[in-house]
């Protein structure tokens, strides 16, 4: 056994919550037999508050990774991550509720773009520049958030 591998193990045991998030980030990445035990560890992780479980339990229900799609599940706990400040749960959640809550949609791509996630940024534009999502069209808005957006991209951003 590796140090590495040996001091993963020693934090499982101990309950260190971000151990419990690395080991179950490596499953989900593993092979399908193992994603079943990753969305486990991710929704015990995320019932006891991590967000980044949240979002990765999210996106495993909502494509489907160890177990059935479940599109309300995976919008509840996106949600959850997205209330816990896991930026690209705040844009994954504006797109789920594009056509069914413009509002929220709304709500939940502004705070994408207020934490400068360059994704949200480019969405904005767009919108800003059709006139979509309840937005009013604005053409030099729009080049100015296309412009933040092309600068958002040269900064790495953090995994959550």
């Amino acid at each position: 056994m590796t140090v590495a591998a040996w001091l993963l193990a020693a934090a499982l045991a101990a309950g260190d919550p971000s151990a419990q998030l690395m080991e179950a980030k490596a499953l989900m990445r593993g092979s399908p037999a193992q994603q079943p035990q990753a969305r486990l560890l991710f929704t015990e992780a995320a019932g006891q508050g991590s967000g980044a479980a949240a979002y990765y339990l999210g996106l495993m229900l909502k494509n489907g990774m160890g177990g059935p799609q479940d599109q309300a599940a995976a919008l509840h706990w996106m949600t959850l991550a997205a209330q816990r400040q896991v930026v690209p749960a705040m844009f994954i959640v504006a797109n789920m509720l594009l056509d069914s809550d413009q509002a929220q949609a709304r709500y939940w791509l502004d705070a994408a773009c207020e934490a400068e996630y360059p994704e949200a940024l480019q969405q904005k534009a767009i919108a800003v520049g059709e006139g979509r999502m309840g937005y009013g069209r604005n053409e030099e808005q729009a080049a100015l958030f296309l412009k933040m957006a092309e600068h958002a991209m040269t900064h790495h951003q953090p995994e959550p």
